[in-house]
Parts: structure tokens; sequence; C-alpha cells
């Protein structure tokens, strides 16, 4: 029995000569891998699915819940998002291959989470509609994911002048001697980014582009220590170069 669905794509990776594994978050049951043979040329139908591949892409499709092995197919697939911009302007582009990155790690053995689900997709489309005001979306949305996935920073903790440690999720009083404690001013950014909108964020928190850096830098840190396999990350440095101060 086939369902009909919609999925984000987080990662695809070669599988042989002729395949590849796409793992996707789907809004019906959380990441499946499913397995997609890559069209022999351009005009071939199946085409279209490597088209709609690309990373954050959003889809509709069906798929067997039941398969044999540990991989599915999909079928019918369509693009259920259409992108004006995220695809081809360089730097939302940039910013859609570290987000991937990130929640394909994130999400990696996450169940169904419909409205993380559907929170994702609408900051996507927030993100393709914006024409300026979104250096700092990236920062926002991890801190927002990771609030859902329940290893966000404590932000109940917060107190002016306090520093954030990174280990406990706490912002503590400053100990400039951790490698794990952030200064209180980096700190004071980060918790008023967990309580920014997108709309509100540019002119609520004007960061730096090495502000930015920076605060990415602990970000990923963060996740290493408290989501299992986070991987060293390499968009950020594609990113950096992007954004002007």
């Amino acid at each position: 029995m086939f369902l009909d669905d919609t999925g984000i794509v987080l990662k695809v990776v070669r599988y042989d000569d002729t395949s590849s594994v796409v793992h996707i978050f789907t809004r019906s049951h959380g990441t499946v891998p499913f397995m997609v043979t890559r069209p022999r040329s351009r005009s071939s139908a199946l085409a279209a699915v490597s088209s709609l591949t690309s990373p954050l892409g959003v889809l509709s499709f069906q798929w067997n819940m039941k398969p044999r092995g540990t991989l599915f197919r999909m079928k019918d697939v369509h693009s259920a998002l259409v992108w004006q911009s995220l695809p081809y302007h360089p730097v939302k582009r940039a910013i859609i291959l570290m987000l991937a990155e990130c929640l394909a790690a994130m999400l990696r053995e996450e169940s169904k989470n419909t409205p993380l689900f559907d929170h994702i997709a609408d900051s996507l489309r927030w993100l393709d509609e914006a024409d300026e005001g979104y250096a700092n979306f990236h920062l926002v949305f991890l801190l927002s994911v990771a609030r859902a996935l329940g290893v966000a920073p404590d932000a109940e903790s917060y107190i002016a002048g306090r520093s954030f440690d990174i280990e406990s999720a706490l912002f503590v009083p400053y100990a400039p001697s951790s490698p794990y404690v952030m200064t209180p001013p980096d700190a004071e950014a980060l918790y008023r980014l967990t309580r920014t909108s997108y709309d509100a964020m540019a002119s609520a928190i004007p960061l730096s582009r090495s502000d930015r850096t920076r605060l990415l830098a602990y970000l990923e840190r963060f996740f290493t220590l408290h989501l299992p396999a986070f991987p060293q990350l390499n968009a950020p440095e594609i990113l950096e170069t992007l954004f002007n101060d």
C-alpha cells in the first residue's frame, strides 16, 4: 500500500553506479532513507527525480512503507514547494547547503515530528521570499530546531551579564578560563537569538560577519556535545566568505 506524503531532502549519498540513497525527513514518519535510480540521460523520465533531490528540497511523493529491505522507493515525485530564489541566489544557496548538513545530523534518527516538519518548511519558505534582512537566519533557525529537539540553551537561566556554558546549556557567571564558556556579549546575542523572530532578527540583533562566524562556531561545538554523531561541518567556511558586515 502506497502512502501520500511530503518530505524535506536532507542528504544524498551515492550508492552505486546507478543509484543514490536520499535521506528525507518525511511528514508522516520522520527521517526515512529512499533508494533513487539516477537517470541515464537528461531526457529520462527520472531526470525529474534527480532535479528534485537537491538539499532541502520539499517534495510530494508516494511510497510503500513495507519494503522487503531497509531502503524504500518513491513514485510520483514532484516539488511541493517551488523555490524562487533558494537554488539561484549565491548567499541563500550557501545557507541551504550549511543547514542541510546540520539537519542531516540533527534529524538522522528523528521519528515523526509534524510540528518540526512544518516549522522547517515554513522557515525555508520565509527565506526563499526574503529580499533582505536574512543574514542571521541560519542562527535563529538552528536554535529553533534545537529547541524542538530538546537540546536548546536554557533561556530561563539568562541574567544580564552572564555567559553561556555550552556543556551544561545554562547561562552562568563568566569564567574566562573555561573553553566552553562564551563571553557575556556573545551570550547576550545568543539569548536574543533564541527570543527573536525571522522578521525582527535583523533590526533586533545587529551582528557583524565576525559575530555570526563566532556564534556559529559556538553552536557547532554545542551540537557536537549534545547531539549524537554530530560531525564537524564544512559549509560554514563557505558561508563566512559570502556575507558582508
